[in-house]
């Protein structure tokens, strides 16, 4: 691998992790952020050999040479020396171990952008052994921008090809760059190109690596599509493909060590191209297919009479043949009038107590107007539902409902629109016999008649008595 003592690797293929001599890999080129400053792990790996343990192994990294450039700091195992030489005595019984206590604070301050110099890693086991590595550490870190990308009306369950590229949008010539893709949920990335390697945990991804040199300016398309392996349940998702400078961030939770399987085929190439068309943080690539969704409120009848709480389940359905994202969907709850929700109780702080019922509804308290609800993971045929207690308080038949709220554009794919909406309904003796006036209109009729009666009597003596 370049950079380390180790046997040379080809570019995005995984380094050979049974090494039979003591071995440090470091990057050959560590670009250092300057506009915004963050704590980067140095990615420095120490390997003692076949049959042997990095406990006693001392690492010294001599950082002289970027003194005024770059800012390290040592944690733990590490400290620092005179002269900016640090010293990380190792304590883990593993036979190979990622340095993790050496962190890079970015670019001194002071530094011109694209200064740069050496930093040297010299390794000494327990056993006797020694071997080196050396890192071109730069101030300051090209500008990579992506290639602008969106689908719309992608054919469901067919093939998905992404073609992306890079523009460096200076300061400086970049020695090379990386590539990182992620494919959608439950999509798969065919792995078809030498110098990437791909990973199958925690989804489908893509490692690769590309040496060329990219001048400020210049852009390159890639001279093939990554290409998406679709599911014909998917109805919108985000792919990403992120481009970036060997020692940039490349986000919280990258780790090349889990990309190791090796792609087949040809490298994947670069084809020159005008630079337009790019973005900065131009990552997410937003995908719509022509699938359609069918997305159904649940809700029905609360069947008693004053005085009752009566259970009844409800919720969202979605009869596909799409398939719908948990934070796309929700669904609301408006009560009829007449009654009262009565969530569940709160779940007890005590852990050894039995967990609450369900309840996924905001606010949680009774007798609210309305309640708004978190839906699920929806594919097709599935239900997100939850029972929940209604009191019947008076006989009047009033109608709630149950509304499905749909976002991101997941309305436009539902075919059957008219049906997120299901009526909550009050029956009963009670409620049936005064129609929609219930008990409160029967009783305003008796007490009317009862006046005119009162008139009609007062009326005949008033015409007796002359």
């Amino acid at each position: 691998m370049a950079g380390a003592s180790a046997p040379g690797t080809a570019a995005g293929a995984a380094p050979d992790r049974a090494a039979a001599s003591a071995a440090v890999e470091a990057p050959a080129t560590y670009y250092t952020q300057a506009d915004d400053p963050t704590r980067v792990e140095l990615p420095v790996t120490i390997n003692a050999g076949s049959g042997a343990n990095v406990r006693g192994a001392v690492l010294t990294v001599d950082a002289s040479r970027v003194r005024g450039l770059v800012r390290l700091q040592a944690k733990r195992v590490c400290t620092e020396g005179a002269g900016y030489v640090f010293t990380c005595r190792l304590t883990s019984s593993q036979g190979e171990f990622r340095l993790r206590d050496l962190v890079v604070l970015g670019a001194d301050k002071k530094a011109a952008p694209g200064t740069h110099g050496t930093v040297f890693f010299r390794l000494a086991t327990a056993g006797g052994q020694r071997a080196e590595a050396r890192t071109e550490m730069t101030a300051g870190s090209p500008e990579l921008w992506g290639r602008k990308l969106a689908f719309h009306d992608a054919p469901a369950g067919k093939p998905l090809k992404i073609r992306g590229g890079v523009l460096n949008h200076g300061p400086f010539t970049a020695s090379g760059f990386r590539v990182t893709v992620s494919a959608l949920t439950d999509t798969h990335l065919r792995h078809s190109y030498s110098n990437c390697r791909y990973s199958e945990t925690g989804g489908s991804r893509a490692y690769c690596v590309f040496d060329t040199p990219l001048e400020p300016g210049r852009a390159y398309l890639f001279d093939a599509p990554f290409i998406l392996e679709g599911e014909s349940e998917l109805t919108r998702g985000t792919a990403v493909l992120t481009v970036f400078a060997p020692g940039q961030d490349a986000g919280p939770y990258f780790d090349e060590a889990v990309y190791t399987i090796p792609g087949e085929g040809p490298a994947l190439g670069l084809t020159p191209t005008e630079p337009t068309g790019f973005a900065h943080l131009a990552d997410l690539i937003p995908v719509e297919t022509d699938q359609h969704i069918d997305v159904q409120a649940v809700a029905g009848s609360l069947d008693g009479r004053p005085g009752d709480t009566v259970e009844l389940t409800v919720g969202v359905r979605n009869a596909g043949p799409g398939r719908i994202d948990a934070r796309y969907v929700r669904y609301e709850i408006t009560p009829p009038d007449g009654t009262t929700l009565i969530p569940p109780d709160k779940p007890s702080p005590d852990p050894d107590e039995d967990e609450g019922s369900y309840w996924s509804c905001s606010p949680w308290k009774a007798g609210a107007a309305h309640y708004s609800c978190d839906g699920g993971n929806l594919p097709p045929g599935k239900a997100v539902t939850q029972v929940l207690r209604f009191r019947i308080d008076s006989a009047y038949a009033g109608t709630g409902k149950v509304t499905a709220v749909l976002r991101n554009g997941y309305a436009s794919h539902d075919s059957r629109p008219g049906n997120n909406t299901a009526e909550i309904t009050v029956a009963g003796a009670e409620a049936g016999l005064g129609g929609r006036f219930g008990w409160a209109g029967v009783a305003a009729a008796g007490f009317a008649a009862v006046a005119v009666l009162v008139a009609g009597v007062a009326y005949r003596r008033r015409r007796a008595a002359r």
